[in-house]
Formats: structure tokens, C-alpha cells, sequence
């Protein structure tokens, strides 16, 4: 532990300049995020109690049946939302460039997304989302709006972006990485017209590009729109290595959907059987308990630590991937890359934004002093 704690800081000690010289293309979504918790009663002083467990929550609605109800919330915050200006922030705020193809607002830039850090450089298509975000100690559940998004597909892409700008953006990165595949309607049109229009065209197999794919909650999408979505993932294969992250929910959905059996006990084994089903270079399974990977090589695991009162969980996932991205920038191996991304989750869980390279050193030069004060 040590030693790869070690190694993270020396890495990032020299981060600053070799991040600065890469280069990330992200798409495609975009939300504002209304991150609040649910009121459940307040004090005679007029203090608000909140849901703190979601199964709390789920059962004083189930025992409402039959009646109207109503409920309070109160807003954490508004912020920026959507897996991919989530995860672009958090890797720009990280020294590295990223071209952002999204929801932030059209004709303009929505003011939700001015705050967003300066690496990042914007190119938008449609409106925002929307999204609610219920968050409890034991997890969250997102209530989402995607009007405009569900409405545009490649073509309206093309038309208000320009594909030369696409290919442009996509053409001089290193690292693409294509998110949120669950909550656009049209996405799967948008990941095809992306290879048969930009990659397939350039007809290089040669490059060193790699491609991070993280559907999202696809508990909603169809068996059949799964499979399809796994079978464009594996032709990005053709064009550069391919790493697919997923928590366990999503893992579980994959699962049952490819492999049709009986869901087994342990990550573990899930993630062995869909790796070998897959056929990609790099498989990511990650909860707020463990992260586990699979690629050529072996399998490794992390445990971060626990937070059982985060300050905020909404992103969590969005920033670990970023983590994840940066220690592959960094030319860290696999195990150190997921212990990487956990921190970079943690600390976002605990100080609500997501950490620049000072943060993030200091973190780890301080998770170091703790591990060493342990062993004595």
C-alpha cells in the first residue's frame, strides 16, 4: 500500500506538464444537477430531519398508498451535471485538455456551465437536461428531464457542430470517451455515426488511441438496446484499445442481458465471465466498496475508503472514471490507476467539487503520513 502510494505521488509530482501535452475528446450529454434531500419532519424549532436510508424513504411511500401525499426537499446545491461535463471538469481541473461535444445550451451557453473549469472547451448542440438528484447515506436515485437530448441524434450533431469541427476534436485525441449511453434516446445512432463518419473514414488501425465507454443506468434501456450497445463498443476496438466501466448495478443489467444465468455472488465472478465475454481490452467494476479490473494481464482490486456520510455522492462515479483516466495518462499500471481513481472519488465525496493536482497531492501525501503512522 505504501509503495503504491509512493508511486501515485512521484507520478504527480511531474503531472502538471506531461497532462498539459494531452489531449480528451468527451461527449455527449449535459444536465443542471439539483442535488437534494428529502425532508422526512421538522422540529418545533422548525429544523428539517431528512430521509437518511433510501429503503426509509421507499417505505413511507409504499405505506402512502391509496393517498396523496406531499413532500419537502432542500437544495444542496445546483451544479453542472451529466457524466460527461462531470467527468470533463474533473479531468480538466487535472492540467489536461478536453474538447467537451454536449448539452450546455443552444443558441448559447447555458450560465450552469460558465463555472466550468478553463481546460475544458465547449462545443454544444442541443439544451441541457435536467436532473433531481435524491441523495441518501446509502446511495441516491436521479429523477432526469432530457427533452432536447432525446430529441437530437447525429445529424443535429452535425448540423449545429459541423462535422469538420467533430473530426477535428475527435481525430487529435489520445483518450475519447463516450458517456451516459442510457439516458439519450438516440445514442446509439450518435456512437455509429461517429465511426462510420469519423473513424472509419480516417482508416488508421495503427494509432495508440484508447476509447472509455460508461453507459450509466441502463435499467430502463431494453435487452435489445443493450446488445446493441455492446456490439458498437466492440467495433471502437478496431480503432484503439477499449475500456468499458461499469458499477455494479450496470454490471449486473450486462450480465443477465449477454450472459443470460443466474447472477453470481461476487464481483469477482461477474466481472471474469463478462470480460471474457466482451472481448474488449479493459473491464471496470466499482461501488462505493470496491473496484475491481480486468484486462490482458490479470485482474486487480482496490478498496477505497469507506465515507459513510458523504458530503455529496452525485458524480461520485464520474470522477473515479476521471481518476481512472489520468493514471492511464500518467502511465500508471492497472491496480495503482484504480487506487488513483478512487481517491480522486473520495475526495469529491468529501469536499463537493472535484480536485486540481495541489488537492490531489496533498491527499495523497497525507493518506501516506496515516499509512506510516499505522506501521509504527
Amino acid at each position: 500500500m505504501k509503495g503504491k502510494l509512493t508511486q501515485i505521488l512521484e507520478n504527480l509530482e511531474s503531472a502538471s506538464v506531461l497532462l498539459a501535452g494531452k489531449k480528451v475528446c468527451a461527449g455527449f450529454d449535459g444536465c443542471i444537477d439539483s442535488v437534494v434531500k428529502v425532508i422526512k419532519s421538522k422540529t418545533e424549532e422548525g429544523e428539517s430531519i431528512f430521509f437518511e436510508l433510501i429503503d426509509q424513504f421507499g417505505n413511507y411511500i409504499s405505506g402512502k398508498k391509496g393517498a396523496g401525499f406531499s413532500l419537502e426537499t432542500q437544495e444542496l446545491l445546483k451544479k453542472i451535471g451529466g457524466n460527461m461535463p462531470i467527468m470533463a471538469n474533473a479531468i480538466g481541473r487535472l492540467c489536461t485538455n478536453v474538447d467537451c461535444i454536449g448539452a450546455f445550451g443552444y443558441p448559447s451557453i447555458a450560465p450552469a456551465f460558465k463555472d466550468i473549469d478553463k481546460n475544458c472547451t465547449l462545443y454544444s448542440y442541443c439544451n441541457p437536461g435536467f436532473t433531481t438528484a435524491m441523495e441518501f447515506l446509502d446511495g441516491k436515485f436521479m429523477l432526469a428531464e432530457m427533452k432536447d437530448l432525446n430529441n437530437s441524434d447525429w445529424d443535429t450533431l452535425k448540423n449545429t457542430i459541423g462535422l469538420t469541427t467533430i473530426k477535428e476534436a475527435f481525430l487529435t485525441s489520445e483518450l475519447i470517451c463516450l458517456l451516459n449511453w442510457s439516458e439519450m434516446y438516440h445514442s446509439s445512432n450518435i456512437w455509429e455515426g461517429l465511426l462510420q463518419e469519423v473513424f472509419i473514414q480516417e482508416d488508421d488501425r495503427s494509432n495508440k488511441r484508447h476509447f472509455f465507454f460508461d453507459l450509466s443506468d441502463c435499467s430502463t434501456r431494453s435487452p435489445k438496446d443493450v446488445r446493441v450497445a455492446i456490439k458498437l463498443i466492440k467495433k471502437y476496438n478496431i480503432f484503439g484499445k477499449v475500456t468499458l466501466s461499469l458499477n455494479t448495478n450496470e454490471a449486473a443489467i450486462i450480465y443477465k442481458t449477454l450472459i443470460k444465468e443466474q447472477l453470481p455472488g461476487n464481483i469477482n465472478n461477474i466481472g471474469s465471465k463478462l470480460f471474457k465475454t466482451l472481448k474488449i481490452d479493459t473491464l471496470i467494476i466499482h461501488s462505493s466498496r470496491m473496484s475491481q479490473l480486468w484486462d490482458t494481464t490479470g485482474s486487480y482490486s482496490n478498496k477505497p475508503d469507506f465515507i459513510s456520510k458523504p458530503l455529496i455522492s452525485t458524480g461520485a462515479g464520474d470522477n473515479f472514471n476521471a481518476g481512472f483516466c489520468i493514471g492511464k495518462m500518467l502511465g500508471l499500471d492497472p491496480e495503482i490507476s484504480i487506487m488513483l481513481a478512487n481517491i480522486v472519488s473520495n475526495i469529491y465525496i468529501l469536499n463537493g467539487q472535484s480536485p486540481d493536482l495541489i488537492i490531489l497531492k496533498k491527499h495523497v501525501a497525507d493518506l501516506l503520513l496515516t499509512f506510516s503512522d499505522t506501521q509504527n
